[in-house]
């Protein structure tokens, strides 16, 4: 059905998006550098498994001697970031494909 110029919504974040999704694009998603936050409050060590049952870091002697996670289902930490990586990248990939489409119908309707 055609459109009239009426029922147009100003879309005035599609730059906002834009310039972030530029930003994003540009920081270098590099591990954090090892501090207090990134160690587990127990042990004092590096947080580098992801307890999939809780949905929690933990650091690797949480997961060897039980504990609060015995029986608890485990992945290496970095492999769940890259997957999280993986994942952001390709919806700003869609957000990109959708930002042009979106453009591009504007510049029909308003050409």
């Amino acid at each position: 059905a055609p459109l009239q110029l009426r029922e147009l919504v100003n879309c005035r974040w599609a730059e906002e998006v834009t310039q972030q999704l530029d930003t994003l694009q540009l920081c270098n998603l590099t591990k954090h550098e090892e501090n207090e936050k990134d160690k587990c409050e127990n042990h004092h060590e590096k947080l580098s498994v992801f307890c999939w049952t809780c949905k929690k870091c933990i650091c690797h002697q949480c997961a060897l001697w039980g504990g609060m996670h015995g029986g608890h289902t485990f992945k290496p930490l970095a492999e769940i970031y890259e997957q999280h990586v993986t994942k952001v990248n390709e919806e700003v990939t869609k957000l990109r494909r959708r930002l042009m489409e979106l453009i591009s119908l504007v510049q029909e309707v308003v050409g």
